[in-house]
């Protein structure tokens, strides 16, 4: 009994009580809050009477409850929800899932926003069911969680957080928690700064010692989405220390880890790109030392699926126009599609750059009609384009209403009384300041939070596409524009023409250079479907390469480690690795091919999946067959084992690959003819099938 009284003790001296009376049987605590005075008489058996103490304090202005010991458990909850209003915060956090949902709305010109659920793996296997639902179940198992959610920049992880908050909300009546967006929380360079910071705003009555021990208790779980937005690898310009890196890393870490204290039961989910700091040696080590108690679990977005995102009519549209669906997976322009009706996705959508500009003379358009702008489409382009130039020059994503009108008033200063004379009357005629604030209201800006009054760009594909085109306009912005700023236009050009992003590759590449391997990779893959540098004794885990990423040989990776990496679909010529190690790695439909006659020391773990053709010709030296029909020998690339179709395209580079000037020659001269009789047809770098021929394609390969 005496280890209970402690207990319960404890527990409301954490809650802000202080104990004034206690009896074999009762305990009496008051908690006074302003004008609130109150008495809590904890009784341990229930004949036990305590009425002439409850008058007593009520005679003294006193707001006295009774409880009736049950458990020390039962009596944490019932203090649990008295102070931190789970109902309230439940109400507060659908409200602001429904302000996000509005939000997504109003990009997609007020059709309904609706959330697709991804393809995922769940620890290294495929998911199965309701992403979210899912994390809920993990969150609500006995025990320390920690959940690391990781995806490709754009490819949800800010809308599955929501979606895991109304989950919570709707689902679970026990938990109430903190969910922040640490993209719209930068001025906080750790953690710990914006841990603190949350609790201080949404717990405004409670001290933060007391939520991070109900953090520690399980009852406030953490959503964090986008850790891995406070560890910036690159400086001013651009450069990086892997050590310096390495440390950063270890200091945000460390702060989790101090949430996470043995017997705790700690609930924690984050959000993070996967080339940040939970994919590699530095938090392996970490996990071992300071979560050896902890389970952990590791989810991971794949790329979108076209056809789940607008369906089976538009993709087949897409495919039979001949556009490359790998420059489509942006979400934001899949949704956009997904959202028009069938008519106007015919006229719109007949090449990306189409899509993309139908897109921004959409929001332009409407935004002359909604705020009787007169600008023209161009011109309000133009003035974003300065006002995106103006974030990287101040290195901010986000900031006070009154300083981007002021920013607005800069850039227009000069031509503002061209501007005003196209009102008709002087009642419609706005001031300078009047004309931007309406700028700084534009559709294609938004405040980032419902609870800050800070402006930044309504979405990173926006963002990225005007900071892209501001360095092919002038690549002087490369000189001092930190490394995240190039991220994110290289992540939204991805989805442009290879025009588009050859351009910016070009334009960019000197200061690409600059940045650390990951960055560099990611880069590379984006813009140019293939890398760019030599990459020596690197580590690389977790990562997805793409559907068409083709490795040629003209770079290579030598002496480099991959684990639990995806090569899905790619095109791998063997000298592009050398001496390189893989474990735990999947190949899915990948296209080999030797181009050398050397062995190139691979090596592969037992747990490797899809390997067997990449080994086999990566280490041994065949003849070269040379095929006097090369018709035949062209067209049968298009083919998996046995009769099925697995290819849709190839890169001319791939199909005239090979040691012998004749029998390249003679493929050049098979293309050509197969142009001719419509069963084939170039479109940029690739040579497409054209599948209503098969029939005529199966009976030159005699299937």
């Amino acid at each position: 009994m005496i280890k209970i009284i402690e207990k319960i003790e404890q527990l409301y001296k954490i809650y802000g009580f202080e104990k004034i009376e206690q009896s074999e049987n009762v305990l009496v605590f008051t908690y006074s809050n302003g004008y609130f005075h109150n008495v809590e008489i904890v009784k341990f058996r229930k004949d036990e009477d305590v009425e002439y103490i409850k008058q007593e304090y009520e005679g003294m202005g006193y707001s006295v409850r009774i409880i009736d010991y049950i458990s020390c458990e039962e009596t944490q909850k019932l203090l649990f929800n008295g102070f931190f209003a789970v109902d309230n915060i439940h109400k507060r956090l659908l409200n602001d899932y429904k302000n996000f949902c509005e939000l997504q709305s109003k990009k997609l010109f007020d059709s309904e926003y609706e959330y697709i659920q991804p393809t995922y793996t769940w620890n290294n296997t495929t998911g199965n069911g309701k992403l979210s639902e899912n994390i809920l179940l993990q969150l609500q198992k006995e025990g320390p969680q920690l959940i690391i959610l990781e995806a490709a920049a754009g490819y949800g992880k800010t809308c599955t957080s929501y979606e895991i908050v109304k989950e919570i909300a709707k689902e679970d009546a026990l938990y109430a928690p903190i969910f922040t967006e640490l993209s719209k929380n930068r001025k906080a360079a750790l953690f710990r700064y914006v841990l603190l910071d949350e609790i201080d705003r949404k717990f405004t009555t409670l001290s933060s010692e007391l939520v991070i021990a109900e953090i520690r208790n399980g009852n406030v779980p953490l959503i964090i989405d986008g850790f891995d937005e406070l560890i910036s690898r690159s400086n001013k310009d651009m450069g990086y220390d892997e050590n310096i890196a390495d440390d950063d890393s270890k200091t945000m870490l460390d702060t989790i880890a101090e949430l996470y204290l043995e017997g705790c039961s700690t609930k924690i989910v984050l959000t993070s790109r996967k080339s940040a700091i939970f994919t590699g040696d530095v938090f392996e080590e970490w996990a071992k030392i300071h979560l050896s108690w902890c389970n952990v679990t590791r989810v991971s977005i794949e790329e979108p699926t076209i056809i789940d995102w607008i369906g089976y009519e538009k993709a087949n549209y897409l495919e039979k126009q001949r556009i490359p669906f790998g420059s489509i997976v942006n979400p934001i322009l899949l949704a956009f599609m997904r959202s028009m009706e069938m008519e106007k996705f015919i006229s719109t959508c007949s090449d990306v750059e189409q899509v993309i500009d139908y897109y921004f003379k959409s929001l332009l358009e409407r935004e002359r009609e909604r705020q009787a702008l007169q600008l023209s489409v161009q011109e309000q382009y133009k003035i974003m384009v300065e006002m995106a130039n103006n974030f990287i020059e101040f290195e901010i994503v986000s900031e006070e209403m009154s300083f981007i009108r002021d920013m607005f008033m800069e850039i227009i200063h000069d031509n503002y009384k061209t501007y005003r004379n196209r009102y008709i009357s002087s009642e419609e005629r706005p001031t300078e300041e009047e004309f931007a604030t309406k700028l700084a209201a534009h559709a294609l800006l938004n405040r980032i939070s419902p609870r800050k009054n800070e402006i930044g760009f309504v979405n990173d594909f926006i963002f990225g596409i005007l900071i892209g085109d501001n360095i092919i306009q002038d690549d002087k912005v490369l000189e001092n524009m930190d490394g995240k700023y190039l991220e994110i236009a290289c992540t939204a050009y991805a989805s442009r023409s290879e025009e588009k992003r050859e351009k910016l590759l070009n334009t960019a590449i000197a200061n690409i250079r600059r940045l650390n391997y990951e960055q560099q990779l990611e880069i590379e893959l984006k813009l140019a479907y293939t890398i760019k540098r030599d990459y020596n004794q690197h580590y690389f885990s977790n990562r997805f390469f793409n559907p068409d990423v083709f490795f040629d040989g003209s770079y290579r990776f030598e002496n480099c480690t991959f684990r639990n990496c995806t090569f899905k679909e790619c095109f791998i010529m063997t000298s592009a690795f050398d001496n390189c190690h893989f474990y735990d790695c999947k190949f899915y439909d990948v296209i080999i091919e030797r181009d050398t006659s050397e062995n190139c020391r691979l090596i592969f773990s037992s747990n490797c999946i899809g390997h067997d053709e990449f080994a086999r010709l990566a280490s041994h030296e065949e003849a070269v067959i040379v095929e006097e029909n090369y018709e035949k020998k062209v067209l049968s690339r298009y083919w998996g084992n046995g009769d099925r179709f697995s290819k849709g395209r190839l890169p001319e580079m791939l199909l005239l690959r090979t040691h012998s000037a004749e029998e390249r020659n003679g493929i050049e001269d098979a293309l050509e003819n197969l142009k001719r009789k419509e069963l084939m047809f170039k479109e940029g770098h690739y040579w497409f099938m054209n599948k209503e021929k098969i029939k005529e394609i199966k009976e030159i390969l005699g299937m």
